[in-house]
């Protein structure tokens, strides 16, 4: 099994320049980040301390003010919201204050619109294989308002008009299916209608399907009214669990007759 080899321990203050600049090789890091690497190289504190203060002295490192600044501009030129800068800024152990000023300067400065870059991101993507659904959850996930990602969306002459998740699943559903799959639930007619109807299933032949399934055997209500009321111990002998026994029935959308076959028997 892989083991992650021990980080060789500085030695020297040098040694702790020396991984400094690495890091630094590899990407652009905040304060914070920094310091978190240096302290798995190094308990010595001071040393920490004053490589940070030099680079920082030496224009190496950039106050959390600039580190802020520097990634929020980067990231409103690459379409992404204020959202997204707060979140990866705060990931980055910068402070919240120190953020939102980042915000805030670079949105005066450049005059700078969330909502028309949210629109020209919109606007050169191809909606071919997204729903609603994952248009919205896109869109959000690159750090918009949830207000402004809803209004650019509706504006939208095709984003406008994507199905959910649930209208394309409807669309392929196979009714028979799934009229058989709630009646092994031992559903009843009505409550299996409801069902389809809130899963978006087009019922306009719900009536004609269910006859075809009785009809052909397929599915015997009557048979499953039974087995549902045997899942249950009511006492047909007294009024009260008798008329509880057909309230527990109908709500699980058995006719009227069906019930009373079953209750009389």
């Amino acid at each position: 099994m892989f083991t992650q080899r021990p980080i060789k321990q500085a030695k020297t203050i040098d040694n702790v320049y020396g991984s400094a600049f690495y890091h630094f090789e590899a990407k652009d890091r905040t304060i914070d980040e920094l310091r978190k690497k240096l302290e798995a190289k190094t308990d010595n504190q001071e040393w920490i301390d004053t490589v940070l203060s030099d680079l920082i002295g030496r224009g190496y490192l950039k106050s959390d003010k600039d580190f802020a600044i520097n990634f929020a501009e980067m990231a409103f030129n690459s379409e992404k919201g204020s959202q997204f800068i707060l979140s990866k800024l705060k990931e980055k152990g910068i402070n919240e204050s120190d953020a939102n000023e980042a915000i805030d300067y670079l949105v005066n400065r450049d005059e700078i619109c969330e909502f028309t870059i949210l629109n020209n991101r919109l606007s050169n993507m191809t909606l071919d294989s997204y729903s609603s659904d994952k248009l919205y959850s896109t869109l959000m996930k690159y750090g918009f308002k949830s207000s402004d990602v809803r209004e650019v969306i509706k504006s939208h002459p095709i984003a406008s008009t994507l199905p959910s998740k649930m209208q394309i699943k409807a669309e392929k559903a196979d009714i028979v299916k799934e009229i058989e799959k709630l009646a092994r639930k031992l559903k009843g007619k009505s409550v299996i209608k409801r069902e389809l109807q809130q899963k978006l299933i087009d019922v306009t032949n719900f009536d004609e399907q269910i006859e075809k399934l009785e009809m052909d055997g397929s599915i015997d209500f009557y048979e499953n009214c039974q087995l549902r009321l045997d899942k249950k111990r009511f006492d047909l002998s007294n009024s009260k669990e008798k008329s509880k026994a057909y309230a527990y029935l109908y709500s699980h959308g058995f006719s009227s007759d069906e019930i009373k076959e079953t209750l009389n028997n």
